[in-house]
């Protein structure tokens, strides 16, 4: 049974209070490339009631400062850093065979057996397959490699989270490789995110609901792995921006 989940969209205060600590708290690039601060503390924050808390939440961050948040408990500004739309309850009313477009931000990866060792190592997908490609060739691959790739690994997501997809109903683009400094001396932690947009078929509802619960893919501390939803109102619009989707248009209507 799917735990009860709540779509909240959290923004940092603009007002005078917190304007001088906004610019720190959004951060920027730190050495070699890296970014400081990143979203997922500020998220954090909004849940932090217990030190010994896991995170039970997915998020995403929309726009500078602009998150959206599925999670099992409501968010709780301890810190008056946000102001927070009133959460409401995720619980879709789905039907198999439902049309519903969506956005994905996500870290694709496939797992690779480390020779010689009992363990496997992830790998980003699309660098995954152009590593087999010739060193000169694969600039000229690239984009045709992030969608094929992309494409097929959202194929897998789908077979086993309850719903189908026709390639030809999804974009995919954005990808984009990041570091995140970590404290001391350790070393950056590295991932990779594409996005997708398009439309879904909902093939089992009773899947489909708690797979958009777990999140799909890696890195979901790092504001990936939110699927966001809404029903197709008209067959003319089969591709949907990530933009035109709100905390409220988020959440399937019943």
């Amino acid at each position: 049974m799917t735990p009860t989940l709540y779509l909240s969209r959290a923004c940092l205060k603009r007002d005078a209070s917190a304007a001088a600590l906004v610019p720190l708290l959004l951060g920027g690039a730190g050495r070699g490339g890296t970014t400081r601060h990143p979203g997922h503390h500020l998220v954090w924050s909004l849940f932090a009631d217990d030190p010994n808390r896991r995170r039970d939440f997915l998020w995403r961050e929309m726009d500078a400062g602009v998150f959206l948040i599925l999670s099992m408990r409501q968010p709780e500004d301890q810190h008056g850093l946000f102001e927070i739309a009133a959460p409401k309850p995720f619980a879709p009313a789905l039907e198999p065979g439902d049309r519903l477009a969506f956005s994905l931000r996500a870290n694709p990866v496939v797992r690779r057996r480390v020779p010689l060792a009992r363990r496997s190592v992830k790998h980003d997908v699309v660098m995954d397959a152009l590593r087999s490609r010739a060193p000169g060739l694969r600039a000229a691959q690239r984009l045709a490699t992030v969608r094929n790739q992309g494409i097929a690994w959202l194929g897998r997501q789908a077979d086993r989270s309850g719903f189908t997809i026709h390639a030809g109903d999804v974009r995919v683009d954005g990808y984009d490789q990041r570091r995140i400094a970590r404290k001391g001396s350790a070393p950056a932690m590295s991932y990779s995110t594409l996005d997708f947009e398009g439309v879904l078929t909902v093939a089992d509802p009773a899947t489909l609901l708690p797979a958009i619960a777990r999140g799909f893919g890696a890195a979901k501390a790092y504001g990936c792995g939110l699927l966001l939803i809404r029903r197709v109102r008209s067959a003319n619009r089969a591709q949907v921006g990530v933009r035109s989707i709100s905390c409220a248009e988020s959440m399937v209507r019943a």
